[in-house]
Formats: C-alpha cells, structure tokens, sequence
C-alpha cells in the first residue's frame, strides 16, 4: 500500500500551475504511474502534490499530454470521459466507509459524488451550489470545449476543497490535525486518443474501476 504524507502550511495557498517560488514545493510528488490496464499507447507522466491548512485541502495535478480534450461543460457530467485527473477519498475510514470522488476535466468542469459505491453515487452527485461555494478549481486550459491540437503537450489543475464541503457530506466535522489518515487514490483518464486508465495505488481489477476502496493508499497529514 502506497503512503503520502500531506505537508500542513501556515500560509496561503495559491492555485497556482507553478512549483518553484509556491507553497507546493514545500509538498512532496506522488506519481499516477501504476498502469494495470495497460495495452498499448504512451504512458503519460502524470504527478500530484497535496498540502492542507485549518480550512481546506489543496490539490495540484501536473499532467503530460499530447492529446488534450474535453467536450464536457456542466458540473456533475461524465468529465471522466475528457482529459482528467481524479480524487478519490474516505475521510474517516475508521467508522465510514462512504467516499468523495472529485473528478475534473482539463478545463476545470468537475464532478462531485459520496457514497460507499458507484451504484450508490450515480444519480446523486452533490449538489452544485454547495459544492461550488465550497469548491475552488483553476485549470491551465480555457474552455471547454477543447479539441486535440498538434501543439499540446501537457495541461494542470490545482484545487482547493474545504473541510465544510467534505463535512457536509459525510454529516460529521472533518478538521485533520497531526497524525490524521485517509485513505485516498488518485487517477488519471479520459480523452479521444490514448487513454491512460492510471492510479496512484494500484487496482486489482481485470478491467478499470476505480470506485474501489478497498486498494486505497493512505494520506498521512503532518
């Protein structure tokens, strides 16, 4: 099982895509870098740096790219389906099973679901005006739409969700302190050409599915 410890900060946190000179370098990388779908294509570097505070938790995707899409403009569509990266997490594993998964395109349109089980969440995602009061996202890419160009090579989002939202949804206070775990996995997919179909820590599947928590990793909070 794969073990991030996610680095507390005492100061702000910019969305920002840089790392150098930003709060997210004092945050250490993980790699989306296990393929166990894995056929044929370009595996795409895909990496991510985590980082919190009394408020919220921050989340910054860097993703290589030479065929960056979406088509998905409504919040709570199948961005799954476009260039995207995903957040999956059980805040407190200990006595709920239930999950987010925070999915976001290349453009910053996302869904938001909670539940024990994809069955669970389909048809009940969050409401959008909670989670977009609670929920800040800024993607490197305008749009969407966004069609594959010749010229692309990569794409970013960085993310802010705070504890009220998480806290809402699961109907409990949610505040890490030092020594908090989750457990969490993070995924990269979507796309017209060369899907990637890649996780943080590795899925035992025979086909992709990521709504399963039972190969989560685990987040250490500092």
């Amino acid at each position: 099982m794969r073990r991030y410890m996610v680095k507390r900060v005492s100061t702000e946190v910019s969305l920002s895509h840089k790392v150098l000179g930003a709060a997210w370098s004092d945050a250490d990388e993980l790699s989306i870098d296990s393929y166990p779908w894995f056929k044929s294509g370009r595996k795409e570097c895909t990496t991510a740096r985590l980082l919190y505070d009394q408020k919220a938790v921050y989340v910054q995707f860097l993703c290589k790219d030479k065929h960056i899409y979406a088509d998905h403009t409504e919040i709570n569509s199948s961005v799954c389906e476009d260039s995207c990266v995903e957040f999956f997490a059980q805040p407190i594993p200990q006595v709920d099973q239930r999950y987010f998964n925070l999915e976001i395109n290349c453009c910053g349109t996302f869904l938001l679901g909670w539940g024990r089980s994809i069955q669970e969440i389909a048809g009940s995602y969050v409401d959008p005006a909670l989670s977009t009061a609670h929920l800040k996202i800024a993607a490197s890419v305008a749009g969407p739409p966004k069609q594959e160009s010749p010229d692309d090579n990569g794409w970013s989002v960085a993310v802010q969700m705070s504890f009220e939202l998480i806290s809402r949804l699961s109907g409990r206070q949610i505040r890490p302190t030092s020594g908090s775990v989750w457990r969490a996995n993070f995924y990269r997919c979507g796309g017209r050409t060369n899907r990637q179909y890649a996780c943080w820590n590795r899925v035992g599947t025979p086909s992709p599915d990521y709504h399963r928590p039972e190969f989560f990793g685990e987040l250490l909070f500092e």
